[in-house]
């Protein structure tokens, strides 16, 4: 078979090896969508023809609406401090300062030890802090003594019994918040640690980590419930929310196409109203509602994409649902709905699951659940990718390191050398592999001080990255990255080898 060629790669990839190794991994260039700014690329994990879809639909917050970070987390962690601090915490809490590098999204917390932690794909422990203080390989494994976590298991409730996942934009003020009381009770006089927590000897209290995850999550839904931060948000929308002003344009490109466009969001319509307007509506003079063909607030993902609430319709003029349960055979243009479920979506619109691409931050409100229970094509928002390319492209002499010495360590233990090691080559593998761990941690650290790269460690790909793998279609760090493309494109997914097929070099016979 024939290569097709693609004409956006410039004439430089010729100079390019075929293959190129990087963490033991095969990378095709001439696959590669090369010819792009890294930073405004797409990028595909399953092959996508732009032109079978029919139907474009998004989330709002941190996708259509991009907040300022560290701005908005900040104020986030701060109310929340507040509200601890109501809950009978310490009031030193309140003076406690956002620590943007410390959060990354993807982690999970373990009731169990109070441990936040970055696994890998099958669930062992590739990082860890309890606190804010990152553990060593050594603390880990007193309790992971094999690494593993089961992240899976599930109490007779269908809970899992210890464990709780951050996989949003929206967690990680979260993570922070849990982490900083954790640091003020490893530090507390006043309280002694115990296994799963710590005890107050004076009132005979005990304050467990589950207890004080309760607490935080107690905390977090007074702010965004009935706290002052959407208030806040809705009367000073610049100081939270960055204008992208390819947003307009974007959404004028899809529906000028012939595509419908939707917007699916959990947030209420008056504070959609509030967001959608400053960032539309002031761009432009045009009502934001006239960029879409569909909205629906109050969707309440994931259960959206399975049973679903009553779909209801909006008064725009109070901003509240009108009673009774909307009874139509269509949904109309430029009107607001609450609610629902993706079957009835479908019905109404006349949208089938392939005709649909849904972009989203949520791994799993957004792009899981999406997918697997209804068959939409997902694109992934993740914001994070800028940081992450500019290290992976900024530091290629570390990556190379790592690999000339896993090249090295695998020279060590081939197939040719002894079944008995000598005391000699058992040393040699030690240095080597002492080594790589240090340059491991050292590329951690160009990403993040306490828990490296969003989608890996080492060779080792993340949970989050594994979640993102086999549910995002495809994914880039911005919506508007789509104007790079045309809505003909053909998205193709690099190779996918498995090991047997990336270390085992192919004959040819020059045929």
């Amino acid at each position: 078979m024939s290569d097709v060629p693609d004409s956006n790669h410039s004439s430089s990839d010729k100079t390019l090896p075929h293959y190129s190794r990087v963490w033991g991994i095969s990378v095709d260039r001439k696959d590669c969508d090369a010819g792009r700014d890294p930073m405004r690329r797409i990028f595909v994990n399953r092959s996508m023809a732009l032109e079978t879809i029919q139907y474009y639909g998004f989330d709002m917050d941190y996708t259509l609406a991009e907040y300022k970070t560290p701005y908005m987390e900040a104020e986030t962690a701060k109310y929340a401090f507040e509200r601890l601090v109501e809950l009978g915490y310490p009031k030193e809490l309140k003076k406690t300062e956002y620590i943007p590098s410390f959060p990354v999204r993807g982690l999970i917390f373990d009731r169990k030890f109070g441990t936040f932690l970055k696994l890998d794909t099958h669930g062992l422990v590739l990082t860890a802090c309890i606190g804010t203080r990152k553990l060593s390989r050594e603390e880990i494994r007193e309790d992971y003594p094999t690494k593993f976590c089961k992240l899976f298991e599930k109490h007779n409730d269908g809970e899992n019994r210890f464990l709780q996942l951050f996989d949003t934009l929206f967690d990680t003020p979260k993570i922070f918040v849990t982490s900083k009381v954790i640091d003020w009770l490893e530090r507390s006089s006043q309280y002694e640690k115990q296994p799963g927590g710590y005890f107050d000897n004076t009132t005979s209290l005990e304050l467990t980590y589950s207890t004080v995850w309760a607490d935080v999550r107690q905390a977090f839904e007074m702010v965004h419930i009935k706290g002052p931060l959407h208030a806040n948000i809705m009367k000073h929308p610049e100081l939270f929310i960055n204008r992208q002003k390819l947003l307009p344009t974007f959404l004028e490109y899809l529906r000028n196409n012939g595509k419908k466009v939707f917007m699916l969001t959990n947030s209420p319509y008056n504070y959609t109203n509030v967001v959608m307007k400053y960032i539309l509506d002031d761009l432009t003079g045009k009502r934001w509602q006239d960029y879409f063909d569909y909205v629906i607030v109050r969707a309440s993902k994931p259960a959206f994409f399975q049973q679903g609430t009553p779909f209801r319709h909006i008064n725009q003029a109070t901003g509240t649902a009108n009673i009774g349960v909307y009874k139509s055979d269509s949904m109309v243009q430029g009107e607001i709905y609450c609610g629902g479920n993706c079957d009835l979506f479908c019905q109404l619109t006349g949208a089938e699951g392939p005709d649909i691409l849904y972009f989203g931050d949520h791994i799993y409100g957004d792009v899981v659940r999406s997918k697997k229970t209804n068959g939409w094509k997902t694109f992934l928002v993740v914001p994070e990718l800028n940081h992450e390319l500019d290290v992976w492209t900024r530091e290629s002499e570390l990556f190379d390191k790592h690999h000339r010495l896993e090249r090295q360590l695998g020279e060590y233990q081939t197939i040719s050398m002894p079944l008995s090691l000598t005391p000699d080559h058992i040393d040699q593998i030690r240095k080597l592999d002492k080594e790589r761990k240090l340059v491991v941690d050292e590329i951690d650290a160009k990403y993040n001080p306490y828990f490296g790269s969003v989608f890996r460690k080492g060779g080792r790909l993340s949970s989050f990255a594994n979640q993102m793998d086999k549910y995002a279609d495809i994914y880039s760090s911005s919506v508007n990255n789509l104007l790079n493309y045309s809505l003909a494109h053909q998205f193709w997914s690099p190779p996918k080898l498995l090991p047997h097929e990336s270390t085992v070099a192919q004959e040819f016979d020059g045929m």
